[in-house]
């Protein structure tokens, strides 16, 4: 079956007139990576992207961070036939990527500080896009169930949503006009319903539970890992961040790891729709034997991070390849 994206289009969904007037889905790529992506150089434009790209923090990108980056493009390319969704406004709107070439227009830069001048905008055909399902009716934001809303937007320039929940296949029927009631009478859909009609009560997204825990979790061991003597010497583990600046910073690392494992590219889990426990998001130190810094903070799922322990990040890595390679 065909993906679902959900998707941004430039930094404020600036590119979204395009999108809507070209009838493409689309994203940029930056100038000084660009002949690299034409040559489907992937080590040499993550290489370049790692020493002449910044995040939206102004950070250099993490190895991981800029592989994504690169597969944006990919999945660009090779998207057909794929469901498209965008938040605009108070709207929802829709599309079906077509067959077709990705067509490359050279346009002022979004943000020329960190951008330069000019960045390549790159395009792939899709049907007109609509903001009605196919029924007619009118698809309206603040009209979804609180709990669609969690899934059907993102901060990242666009991410699938997974299946295993049934999440892909409720925006398919939310498109296609059809009852939603098979999954809106489900236990974690009524929980959110009746936790957004608490009046005065401040609701968390799981993403956001899911940073708040993990700053809890890094600020604990900080706290007792600072160079102590007990029956034995514990490492030091430090942080320069505080609990609010470090749930900040781990929602947007979520945002900007689309939603996925560092390490293993697998979606991660949030706290109140993940049953597995072990996929739940959990923060980890790219270097182990590092502290708790932004440039040293990666999200990994639970048993990965257990699993990878204090050993070398490169390791994980690759022995997680070759795991990849035996499948």
């Amino acid at each position: 079956m065909n993906r679902v994206y959900i998707a941004n289009f430039g930094e404020g969904n600036a590119l979204w007139p395009t999108a809507l007037a070209n009838n493409t889905v689309l994203t940029i790529d930056n100038v000084e990576v660009h002949d690299l992506w034409r040559a489907r150089d992937r080590d040499g434009w993550i290489e370049t992207a790692l020493q002449q790209m910044t995040t939206a923090r102004g950070q250099r990108p993490s190895r991981q961070t800029a592989g994504r980056w690169y597969n944006v493009l990919s999945e660009l390319v090779e998207t057909e036939g794929d469901l498209w969704i965008t938040r605009q406004a108070d709207s929802v709107w829709w599309t079906m990527s077509q067959p077709g070439e990705v067509t490359e227009t050279l346009i002022p830069a979004l943000n020329p500080m960190r951008d330069g001048a000019s960045i390549w905008l790159m395009e792939k055909p899709c049907l007109p896009w609509s903001n009605r399902d196919r029924q007619g009716r009118r698809l309206l934001w603040d009209a979804l169930h609180a709990k669609a809303r969690d899934f059907l937007s993102t901060e990242a320039t666009f991410q699938t949503i997974a299946n295993d929940r049934g999440y892909a296949d409720y925006a398919r029927a939310l498109i296609n006009g059809e009852s939603l009631a098979p999954w809106e009478s489900l236990p974690l859909f009524k929980e959110k319903a009746a936790s957004a009609k608490k009046q005065g009560v401040r609701i968390y997204s799981p993403k956001e539970l899911a940073a708040a825990d993990m700053a809890r979790t890094i600020l604990n061991t900080v706290a007792q890992a600072n160079g102590q003597t007990a029956e034995r010497t514990v490492k030091e583990k430090l942080t320069t961040l505080s609990g609010p600046e470090l749930e900040e910073f781990l929602r947007l690392k979520i945002d900007e790891q689309e939603g996925r494992c560092a390490l293993t590219g697998l979606p991660l889990g949030f706290p109140s729709e993940c049953e597995d426990k072990q996929m739940l998001a959990s923060a980890d130190r790219i270097d182990s034997s590092g502290h708790y810094t932004p440039d040293n903070i990666q999200v990994v799922c639970r048993f990965i991070n257990r699993w990878k322990g204090g050993d070398d990040n490169d390791l994980a890595l690759r022995l997680i390849g070759v795991l990849k390679a035996a499948e």
